[in-house]
């Protein structure tokens, strides 16, 4: 499935790390420049500032207007784009392979030497407001950005990834200049990238563009917050009452996370799962309810989401309640495990066919663990997760008496509280 000679790993002298893997079928690479910056980097007051320098870099960068980079990145015929989450920011594109040099001279400029003018900085600011408004207009996104905040109270971790209205239009391009030169450092960047590529040749590419970048002193860690068990309810206009349930669950490098995997497949991460099965095909609650796990480097929070007619709310309280909580009394079926298993192996074997999900697993592997993980690796975790293993985990976390509570609709009533008391 994967030779060890196609995967190869460096560390240049400034600390910045380059993750490749070579397919050698492949015409082209999927590459990314990840920074080890996001939302939980800021301070209240820097709210927003990592997510608005991944807009600010495609205004103009090096010696090349927002134009330039636009008609190029078109020529190349691949795709780029960008994205902020709690922990990363990453520029990333796929180009074919006689295009990857230049594709990563432009975004290894829109990376490390963006050049926004203050006309630039303004209209992003205008972006910005819009695309805060949008996540506002969408009860789900709305309920779950305003909720994940309650959850962390006092951290980092609250702090929403587009930053508020408040301090999006307070900022400055001096104070995020200042904010960007502490945080996008050598030291806190790994390039990635899977495809039909050279090691040799890109390693090259990489120290001409990355070599000379100086290491900074190491940054202050910012306040971790600890999870709280918060209940919010929220009364809004809304056709639905949209309902989120929460679990402290685990971080990415916990061992136990194939056995969380499982577990969330079987509760309601499918078709198939109890709760898909239960609130929309047999009592037809729901449209829309499902399971996730969001797992951060150092902790994660297990989700249960769905919306419903706003007057069977307390039925689908007491439908999740009744079986979550069967879950964590009795665990899962040896047919549950298997049909699991199955589900995640077969999302994994897909996911080797795309470069491009080939180059972000490396990226996250090498930012979580310190490593590549080879596919026969994870397979194989997954393959060894046992039913005590799931069951055990299953008690563990789907605890009530550690429970949150999201409700946004058009009435709320606060006895629906009474759904997560232990």
């Amino acid at each position: 499935m994967t030779s060890p000679d196609d995967i190869r790993f460096h560390v240049l002298d400034n600390g910045l790390r380059l993750a490749a893997e070579r397919l050698p079928e492949a015409r082209s690479v999927s590459f990314g420049i990840w920074i080890e910056v996001g939302s939980r980097h800021e301070t209240p007051d820097q709210e927003g500032a990592a997510h608005l320098w991944e807009h600010l870099g495609f205004k103009g960068a090096g010696s090349r207007s927002a134009l330039d980079i636009a008609k190029a990145l078109d020529l190349f015929g691949g795709h780029s784009n960008a994205f902020t989450s709690r922990e990363h920011t990453c520029f990333h594109a796929r180009v074919t392979t006689r295009h990857l040099e230049e594709a990563l001279d432009i975004l290894s400029d829109i990376a490390l030497h963006p050049a926004p003018s203050l006309e630039d900085l303004d209209r992003e600011k205008d972006v910005v407001l819009q695309e805060i408004a949008m996540v506002e207009d969408d009860p789900e996104e709305s309920l779950m950005e305003s909720f994940w905040s309650e959850l962390w109270p006092g951290g980092a971790l609250a702090h929403p990834i587009l930053g508020s209205p408040e301090t999006v239009r307070a900022f400055d391009l001096p104070g995020l200049e200042a904010w960007r030169a502490g945080h996008y450092r050598p030291e806190r960047m790994l390039v990635a990238a899977a495809g039909g590529l050279n090691h040799d040749e890109l390693f090259a590419m990489v120290e001409r563009r990355f070599g000379a970048l100086a290491p900074g002193a190491p940054l202050p860690e910012p306040p971790r917050g600890d999870y709280r068990p918060a209940v919010l309810l929220r009364e809004r206009d809304a056709e639905q009452t949209h309902v989120t349930l929460s679990f402290p669950a685990l971080g990415a490098a916990d061992d136990r996370r194939f056995a969380l995997a499982a577990l969330n497949a079987v509760m309601g991460g499918n078709m198939s799962s109890r709760l898909f099965q239960e609130v929309r095909e047999r009592r037809g609650l729901a449209y829309s309810v499902y399971s996730y796990a969001n797992s951060l480097s150092d902790r994660g929070v297990l989700h249960v989401c769905a919306g419903v007619d706003p007057e069977r709310t307390p039925e689908l309280l007491a439908c999740l309640r009744e079986e979550l909580d069967r879950l964590a009394r009795h665990g899962v079926t040896a047919e549950e495990l298997d049909h699991a298993r199955d589900h995640l192996l077969s999302g994994l074997f897909l996911s080797l066919e795309s470069s491009e999900d080939r180059m972000s697993r490396l990226a996250r592997n090498h930012l979580v663990l310190g490593r590549a993980v080879p596919p026969e690796e994870t397979a194989a975790r997954f393959e060894a997760v046992t039913l005590d293993d799931v069951s055990r985990l299953a008690r563990e976390l789907l605890d009530f008496s550690r429970a949150g509570l999201g409700i946004l609709g058009p009435t709320v009533d606060p006895a629906w509280r009474e759904a997560i008391r232990p």
